[in-house]
């Protein structure tokens, strides 16, 4: 969270100190492997649902990767909300993965969606994982009022072409941005989001965290190529000892 293992080093480091901003008790009867899976990806998908996006229940929202670790957490977290969601994926063989989390429905993923999706105009809410490539593309598919919020790179990291949001944003449209590089500034408190809730909804059922793969140390070359290769379809855990 804020940039461990990116902006600072050692994340494989078997020990670390971290802000005090950035901890919180959390007491929750569940394995280790599934509360590390929680704070990085349901802490993001809550600010970027309930912060940015402002979801509210009945709202149509549109989750573009829905396959990704955020994705699946996002989705979850939406539907439990009451919530509408449709998801986005690169491959027809995962649809029945978010179908199973309570997707309305899924689309291919395409650069060019907001002009195949029935629903254009009307929807309320996009959750933007592919990134830079689409930007203007989920723009595109709001309603008036309706609000995009960019939070992934799933697409690559090449910049908007001549991005002018005098002439290529509808009026009345809200765009934002959030990444977790921000989590313990004044202005992103940790202590914000309900990660007591989202633990005890976790251990209920309602969310789903058990990862995707986990690995031990040993493993890490292993766990580098699975993500690498596009294969981990979730989040993956490496446990140190």
């Amino acid at each position: 969270m804020g940039g461990l293992g990116r902006t600072i080093s050692g994340s494989y480091a078997e020990y670390t100190r971290a802000p005090a901003s950035n901890v919180a008790a959390i007491e929750a009867d569940l394995p280790w492997a599934e509360l590390a899976a929680i704070p990085e990806t349901y802490a993001t998908a809550w600010i970027r649902l309930f912060r940015n996006l402002e979801i509210v229940k009945g709202q149509l929202l549109v989750i573009r990767g829905g396959t990704s670790s955020f994705g699946q957490a996002a989705l979850k977290m939406a539907v439990n909300a009451g919530v509408r969601v449709i998801a986005t994926m690169r491959d027809r063989s995962s649809f029945s993965i978010v179908e199973k989390l309570g997707a309305e429905r899924c689309e291919i993923e395409r650069p060019d969606l907001s002009k195949h999706i029935a629903e254009a105009k009307n929807i309320d809410r996009v959750l933007d994982l592919v990134g830079n490539s689409v930007l203007l593309d989920s723009l595109a598919m709001l309603r008036r009022g309706g609000r995009s919020c960019l939070a992934g790179f799933l697409g690559g990291l090449a910049p908007v072409p001549d991005f002018n949001p005098l002439l290529q944003m509808s009026s009345g449209v809200h765009f934002s941005f959030f990444d977790s590089f921000v989590f313990g500034t004044p202005g992103f408190r940790l202590s914000d989001v309900p990660l007591q809730q989202i633990a005890a909804d976790a251990a209920a059922g309602r969310l789903h965290v058990k990862p995707s793969r986990i690995f031990r140390f040993e493993e890490i070359r292993e766990a580098h190529r699975v993500m690498e290769a596009g294969e981990a379809r979730g989040k993956m855990v490496v446990v140190l000892a």
